[in-house]
């Protein structure tokens, strides 16, 4: 028997884990967050030595030693266990702290978490732990993209490559067709990986396969599965009991695999039992998938001695391999075409290979007809991937892809001419990304990838970007060893910068353009300032001072008395100052005025209502309704003479008032026109007050008197009335101050002069 045996024993993760375990056991209990590794058959022999798992925090108490296990724990179980006060040793497997790093800072940044694994799993469970609501998954169909804009997705370290790669191209695809940015972490570790490609390998190579390994690991039973792709007779083998069901005497060539958790003692005691119950001689050969690849290319390098004389163009000629990749572009003679495709004979590297063209890869336009092809007809082509049929041992060649080549080689006169174009850039690179346009490689620097700077180029990987060519450097580049070269002419250096930057400018013109003093603009209220509100115009922000809010003429003190934050209003344009970018805007000069309002509501003639709100010595300002007020003249108050408003009203007073006229913005109004005469007290006859300057009779009515006869006949009634009583002076008292008659004939004369 022929015994293929890949990579054996624990990996180093899990070696780690089990040292430190038992490094720290020492006379005293040694408690493990859970089991320290898959494996039942470890775990009992770790109990027998006095290391036990616990998998309740509250069952530790202070000053316990417990080991995290290589498949780590979330970050609150850890900070709780620093709490109690327990001795934490923390084995976690490198690959697996990397992943929480990674998560925790990239969640901070504002990414969606997305890992890629079993959900039950230790491993997996410790990952969601270090970040907040992530999305756990096992195919692409269960992502949620709705979630976030950008998403950081990551991966068990233990699952399997294959699927693994199959769901990343997947959500690849689903991100560009919905826009989202995707950062994969590949984080499966080299472990599982070079142990995944063993099983490929030897399962293909053997006519049975033993897995060995415990039923709880999740790497072994990936193993499992991926020697069944290959192999009809796969085991799963935790223990020698287990071989019975193998016929073990039956089988010729035999790999053999073991899990990242599977100990040595257990694989020497298959191999052993294995020899014991053969008839046959057993050869054990190790091999690796890297072994496999080196005896490749020995085999390569004893093909090369065979002949010395050779020239290498010649053995290469002659023995080197075809090094045909996809994407590469050829040229070929038409063999044959029928209804299927065209066979075309392709000239590389002096001997001939051939390579076929499908049917539907034929023609960009119209229908594919074999007649158009005639034999010897030379074509350019493209190789291209083949796809699901991995039995295809043929080169898959397009014309069609080729052919759409020369179209975007084509579109590239007007690129370089200044047209713009759309590019989604496939690569990350120092300093920028790259992209491909027919023949041409297109470079975005990071610096013109947007207005500003640039921290992250992959959230730009394979999303649509906005370009413009930027025009060729004067000066030619220089090479490492500082020598001048040309210009690679399929090379374009293109910005997305300058096309931001040219809309920005457009935006602005047509902004200031659409905004001429006297224009009405919608505008949104942003904040508050004790002088005015802010209004964003969709491009800029604009002032409404205080003053051009209201009519009323009382004073805003705040702008939140008329407007509302986040409240769109129409406002309109008063000065526009382009230069220093400012914009004044009026928000009463749209509300209708208080005259508009009042001569609709209050004509002339209109008894109503209204407050007193302010005297001042004309008279006195009635408030109708809210920013609507008028005057009542002192004449207008009382029937009766008054020297002052406050003599007969005071603020806050509720007053019946008739509209007795609009004009000028100013509404007049009259409380004596309600008042009844015979309600009015009757002032005295005679009311000499000489007392002050003030209450002497002015020049203009002394005159106006003298002019209607009136005075006149005032002089003779009151020298009538000083003779009454004899000649002799004596004292007068009137009802606001004291004189004698000889004051009063002083008074008089003055008067008459």
């Amino acid at each position: 028997m022929l015994i293929y045996r890949g990579s054996t024993g624990f990996c180093a993760g899990v070696r780690n884990a089990v040292d430190t375990a038992l490094a720290h056991k020492k006379d005293r209990v040694i408690y493990t967050l859970g089991n320290l590794i898959h494996n039942d058959c470890v775990i009992k022999s770790l109990e027998a030595v006095g290391v036990f798992a616990v998998f309740d925090v509250n069952s530790l108490n202070a000053k316990d030693t417990v080991v995290i296990s290589s498949h780590g724990a979330p970050k609150k179980t850890v900070e709780r266990l620093i709490e109690k006060g327990v001795k934490v040793i923390d084995a976690t497997c490198p690959f697996v702290k990397k992943i929480h790093e990674r998560v925790e800072k990239d969640c901070a940044d504002g990414y969606g978490v997305v890992i890629i694994g079993d959900r039950e799993h230790t491993e997996v469970k410790g990952i969601a732990g270090w970040c907040q609501d992530a999305q756990i998954i096992t195919d692409e169909k269960e992502m949620d993209f709705s979630f976030s804009d950008k998403f950081s997705i990551v991966c068990q370290t233990t699952f399997d490559l294959d699927k693994y790669r199959e769901i990343k191209k997947n959500i690849q695809l689903l991100a560009t067709k919905l826009y989202k940015i995707v950062v994969f972490y590949d984080s499966i570790c080299y472990t599982t990986v070079e142990r995944q490609k063993e099983a490929v390998l030897l399962s293909s190579m053997s006519d049975a396969v033993l897995v060995l390994g415990d039923k709880s690991s999740s790497n072994t039973n990936k193993l499992v599965q991926i020697a069944k792709k290959k192999c009809n007779f796969v085991y799963l083998i935790s223990n020698v009991s287990d071989l019975k069901s193998v016929q073990i005497q039956n089988i010729s060539k035999l790999g053999l695999l073991s899990g990242a958790s599977t100990p040595t003692e257990l694989i020497t005691e298959v191999i052993n039992t294995m020899i014991e119950t053969n008839n046959d001689t057993v050869i054990i050969e190790d091999v690796k998938e890297s072994e496999a690849l080196t005896q490749v290319e020995e085999q390569k390098t004893e093909v090369k001695k065979e002949k010395k004389e050779m020239s290498m163009k010649d053995a290469m000629k002659k023995y080197a391999p075809r090094q045909y990749r996809e994407g590469m572009r050829l040229k070929g003679r038409v063999v044959s075409a029928d209804n299927t495709g065209i066979l075309v004979a392709l000239d590389n590297a002096g001997k001939n290979d051939t390579g076929f063209i499908d049917k539907d890869e034929a023609e960009m336009e119209g229908a594919y007809s074999p007649e158009n092809y005639k034999p010897d007809m030379e074509l350019d082509v493209i190789i291209i991937p083949k796809g699901n049929d991995k039995n295809n041992k043929s080169i898959n060649l397009s014309k069609k892809a080729y052919d759409a080549l020369k179209v975007d080689d084509e579109r590239v006169k007007g690129i370089l001419a200044g047209d713009e174009f759309e590019l989604s850039c496939t690569q990350e690179v120092k300093g920028g990304l790259l992209g491909k346009i027919g023949t041409y490689t297109v470079f975005v620097p990071a610096s013109q990838i947007r207005m500003g700077f640039v921290q992250n180029l992959s959230e730009y990987l394979n999303k649509p970007l906005r370009l413009k060519a930027l025009p060729p450097k004067d000066e030619p580049e220089e090479s490492e060893d500082e020598s001048k070269r040309p210009r690679n002419p399929k090379r374009i250096v293109a910005s997305q910068r300058i096309v931001l930057e040219e809309e920005k400018a457009q935006r602005e013109e047509d902004f200031w353009n659409s905004i001429p003093e006297g224009s009405v603009v919608s505008g949104k209220v942003k904040r508050f300032a004790t002088f005015g509100a802010f209004v964003s115009l969709k491009y800029m922000d604009a002032l409404v001072h205080n003053s051009e809010l209201s009519w009323s003429r009382k004073k805003i003190n705040s702008p939140d008395e008329v407007l509302t934050i986040n409240t769109t209003y129409d406002f309109q344009v008063l000065s526009v100052d382009r230069e220093n970018g400012k914009i004044s805007l009026g928000y009463k000069q749209l509300q209708p005025k208080p005259e508009e309002i009042a001569m609709t509501k209050y004509p002339v003639g209109t008894i109503t209502k209204g407050k007193v709100v302010r005297l001042v010595k004309f008279g006195a300002f009635v408030e109708l309704e809210p920013g609507i007020d008028g005057l009542v003249h002192i004449s207008q108050i009382n029937h009766g003479w008054i020297k002052s408003a406050n003599e007969a009203l005071k603020v806050d007073d509720e007053v019946e008032v008739k509209v007795m006229g609009i004009e000028n913005d100013r509404i007049t109004l009259s409380i004596k026109e309600l008042l009844p005469e015979e309600e009015v007290a009757q002032a005295p006859m005679f009311d000499i007050n000489l007392g002050t300057d003030e209450e002497k009779p002015s020049r203009i009515s002394q005159f106006n008197k003298r002019m209607e006869g009136q005075d006149r006949n005032d002089k003779r009634d009151r020298r009538k009335f000083r003779n009454e009583d004899g000649d002799e002076p004596r004292e007068y008292i009137s009802s606001s101050s004291v004189v004698t008659l000889a004051d009063l004939f002083k008074q008089n004369e003055k008067i008459d002069d």
